[in-house]
């Protein structure tokens, strides 16, 4: 299993389902996307509210970190591997939910499995709830798709 394209398989989820409800009213965008063959990686999906663009807070922000050093200064770790966050916090970086942080031989495919398992457990409840908290936090509202 290759984690980095089943997390991007997710996050494209959330991105289609947030552009198919709002459509001109927000832009998606994926402002860091990188890969490397040891199973680091990071991904951060933003998705902009364009009307309520301001300094403060402009959206959503879908942010997962996968690197061969704890993501926190504080744990002390003897492990090794890769260690991986991820989070959701508003563009004014006021946090939504965050996944503890977990640890994992990219080697073992087991392990890869259960991360991703984990993993899809955290973002796989965002792919549906996406447009409630666009609507819940900014003056939008859902389009109208339907066909007459």
């Amino acid at each position: 299993m290759d984690l980095f394209e089943a997390v991007f398989d997710l996050y494209e989820q959330i991105r289609l389902k947030a552009e198919n409800d709002f459509q001109d009213l927000i832009k998606c965008q994926y402002t860091q996307q990188c890969y490397s063959d040891n199973g680091a990686f990071c991904l951060v999906l933003e998705i902009t509210v364009l009307k309520n663009i301001s300094d403060d807070d402009y959206g959503l922000v879908f942010s997962i970190n996968a690197q061969t050093e704890p993501n926190h200064p504080d744990h002390n770790s003897d492990a090794k591997g890769i260690f991986l966050i991820a989070d959701v916090h508003h563009g004014d970086n006021k946090p939504i939910s965050s996944l503890d942080e977990l640890v994992f031989d990219p080697q073992n495919d087991t392990e890869v499995e259960e991360t991703y398992a984990k993993i899809e457990q955290f973002i796989k409840p965002f792919t549906t709830g996406v447009s409630d908290l666009l609507v819940q936090g900014y003056d939008i509202k859902v389009a109208d798709n339907s066909v007459n």
